[in-house]
């Protein structure tokens, strides 16, 4: 029977008010697949728009793609770029699943649809705006694991942070990467990178949670993505503890025993590529609609427990191969007087993954 995947634009509420036109952009992979539902018509009319591999967004989105537009892409044949400003334009709002760096079919794609429609966009712009309120109240954030007794520092007030906001409604002209849910804290824009340029993190941290390993566009297989994720899965049981120096980690070693492959592991990426050292990113999820899915998905990123989850990000693609993310779900965030920003006391007791786990 063939796999049929369901889009109902009206339940996509980041979009907000329905108007304009409804454009899914697909690959050909999927578009044989996508059913769209609109027996509400409340948009002006609907367009599905096919981007071939080796197409670039941009243009298909320059050429074909009209303005007063809500543009929802998915697209797991085909790397997807975000536009510019100026090419999204005033007069579109773009969503656009993260489904090709790292493998994604159908019915994965599926469960993270459900994510979105029942991601309450307010209810994230309400988070957002708290944990920016405590953050300015605050000299300092602490990244405490509890159960492997780890603590780090990170002076986010200074100069040169850049942090970006996924979440919450969107307007004219935003686009966001979904399912929604993320505040990230680079040392520069989250499209370049520098190795002379680290977060002022400072201490131990405990990676143990849930790795995703994105692969860039550079030549790569899948098979060697797979390889080295399975040497790094064993994380979801067992913690590697990071010293990290000026936002560089200076050592690695395993917890214990079962956490020896993704030591070895992550050790072997630092002899072939230093850069993978730097924590270049430092990621605050909040998407407390979303269940984690077992295995390499990019789009678990912004699980955010009940109260919101950390998660740690090493490399940056196209500039390294991959861009491993590890979500770690045992870290609380807490400001300097010990309010928690993110998480709960002590972490999480139970990890939420989905009932077909």
């Amino acid at each position: 029977m063939t796999t049929v995947l369901d889009i109902y634009p009206e339940r996509l509420r980041q979009f907000g008010r329905h108007e304009g036109t409804f454009v899914l952009v697909t690959t050909p992979d999927a578009s044989n697949s996508i059913v769209i539902h609109h027996q509400d018509a409340s948009y002006a009319s609907y367009e599905t728009v096919i981007m071939d591999r080796g197409e670039r967004f941009e243009k298909v989105l320059h050429d074909r793609i009209p303005e007063n537009a809500h543009v929802l892409a998915i697209c797991p044949g085909a790397f997807f770029e975000s536009p510019s400003e100026a090419l999204l334009g005033p007069r579109r709002k773009l969503m656009a699943m993260a489904c090709n760096s790292t493998p994604a079919n159908l019915e994965v794609i599926r469960h993270f649809i459900g994510i979105m429609e029942r991601t309450d966009p307010v209810e994230q712009a309400s988070f957002s705006d708290t944990f920016f309120e405590l953050l300015e109240e605050s000299e300092e954030l602490r990244y405490v694991d509890a159960k492997h007794g780890t603590s780090a520092t990170l002076q986010h007030l200074s100069d040169g942070l850049v942090w970006n906001q996924q979440a919450g409604p969107l307007e004219w002209g935003d686009q966001q990467i979904v399912p929604a849910g993320e505040i990230s804290v680079l040392p520069v824009e989250i499209t370049e990178f520098s190795e002379n340029l680290h977060l002022p993190l400072q201490g131990d941290i405990a990676f143990r949670g849930y790795p995703i390993l994105h692969n860039g566009t550079p030549s790569y297989t899948r098979g060697d993505q797979r390889r080295i994720y399975e040497r790094l899965a064993c994380l979801g049981k067992h913690a590697v503890i990071a010293h990290v120096e000026d936002g560089i980690i200076t050592s690695i070693k395993p917890a214990d025993a079962g956490a020896e492959s993704a030591a070895d592991m992550l050790n072997a990426m630092f002899e072939v590529d230093a850069r993978y050292r730097i924590v270049w990113e430092v990621g605050h999820a909040l998407n407390t609609s979303l269940d984690l899915l077992p295995g390499n998905h990019a789009m678990n990123e912004v699980y955010g427990g009940t109260d919101g989850c950390l998660h740690w990000g090493l490399g940056l693609t196209p500039f390294t191969q991959y861009h491993l993310d590890i979500i770690s779900p045992d870290t609380t965030v807490y400001t300097d007087n010990g309010t928690i920003v993110l998480g709960v006391e002590s972490g999480y007791k139970n990890d939420r993954m989905a009932a077909s786990a």
